[in-house]
């Protein structure tokens, strides 16, 4: 996008939606890397990214991504999925700005978890995110109905407050279900205080939103797809947490995550064997190298500490195969098709770093082990 030329005179001559589309044409071939996996079911997967990527922007930013006139929005969902998502969270962003104070308020649903995270920064500009603010729905004051009122500002407010810096840019509601399909979300509303007019739709803001949906696009990508590069080489094993990473990404500050490549043909299985420690949550998820979770509304690709079969003796084992082996004392993920892939262990509020042994079988040795 070409932001030296008049906002009138670039949309009034075609050209920038000519460029919008070239942006996109060019961030597509993100896709291509070397280390991309070329399956049929991954070339699919690719795509559908990419048509996720420019749906996230055109609905998100161009729609909501006023902060003056912000919106809830579904930023991780059954369809809208990047970064490796995870299958028993539901994520609802807002686009802020430190310029403004806003008014959050409603009602807890049925998540054992729920965060409210100020993020400054961008994942598609240099140095990612930070992390502003963050609170756990347990810090602050709620009804009994679980009804809540929460004031975001960068001057301190008396009752529920969120400190907001000058570059903050969005407010990201995290739940986490036990059974995420079955259990009801929160209701959400936020509004913005300011006593300015609402202000009308400009070319200006049109031709800004193009841009920061390429951008959008094209950061998310590199930011993701650099981290599977580097673990391809040495599949099947789960990497040691790194910190740092997830804050830049979005992680969950009280969270470790272990995650890497895996790879399992037809015939055989990749088998889990760990003893949980004690935390707040856990779980497993699969997902392809595009960034998104299996669907998990169709086919079993994750598990957490409140579905999994525990063994009388508190250890766990997971196996992942592309058919069901109908083996007792297991917990059995689906690869939904697929023979490859990254997957992601969440542990919550636990200082071990708990990695599985793993072992890749012959499917029909899996009654032997």
């Amino acid at each position: 996008m070409d932001m030296s030329r008049n906002p009138v005179e670039y949309l009034e001559s075609g050209d920038a939606w000519a460029d919008y589309c070239e942006g996109i044409k060019e961030g597509g071939q993100d896709i291509f890397r070397e280390l991309a996996p070329k399956s049929p079911i991954d070339l699919a997967e690719g795509h559908r990214y990419l048509a996720r990527m420019v749906r996230f922007g055109l609905e998100h930013i161009m729609e909501a991504g006023d902060p003056r006139l912000p919106v809830f929005f579904p930023s991780l969902c059954e369809v809208q999925k990047s970064g490796w998502d995870n299958p028993d969270n539901h994520h609802t962003n807002a686009y802020i700005s430190g310029a403004f104070e806003y008014r959050v308020s409603g009602r807890k649903g049925d998540c054992h978890y729920m965060s409210f995270a100020v993020y400054g920064g961008s994942l598609g500009r240099e140095g990612g995110r930070r992390t502003v603010a963050y609170k756990k729905i347990e810090d602050l004051e709620i009804g009994e109905d679980g009804s809540f009122e929460i004031i975001l500002s960068q001057t301190e407010k008396p009752g529920n407050w969120i400190p907001l810096d000058a570059d903050a840019t969005t407010l990201m509601v995290r739940e986490i279900f036990s059974h995420k399909l079955k259990q009801d979300r929160s209701v959400l509303h936020i509004e913005c205080l300011s006593e300015e007019e609402p202000p009308e739709l400009t070319p200006d803001f049109v031709v800004n939103a193009f841009r920061r949906s390429i951008r959008f696009m094209r950061g998310s990508a590199r930011s993701f797809f650099d981290i599977v590069d580097a673990w391809i080489p040495t599949p099947n094993i789960f990497h040691e947490g790194n910190r740092e990473q997830a804050a830049s990404t979005l992680g969950i500050p009280d969270q470790l995550y272990n995650s890497g490549w895996w790879e399992c043909g037809e015939d055989e299985a990749l088998v889990l064997d760990m003893k949980p420690p004690e935390c707040r949550y856990w779980s497993l998820a699969l997902c392809d190298y595009w960034g998104g979770s299996f669907d998990y509304r169709y086919w079993k690709i994750n598990v957490n500490n409140h579905t999994v079969c525990v063994r009388p003796d508190g250890s766990v084992r997971i196996i992942i195969a592309h058919r069901n082996p109908g083996l007792a004392d297991t917990n059995w993920l689906d690869t939904a098709g697929h023979d490859r892939g990254v997957w992601t262990l969440r542990w919550m509020e636990t200082k071990e770093d708990c990695r599985p042994d793993v072992r890749r079988v012959p499917l029909e040795e899996l009654r032997e082990i």
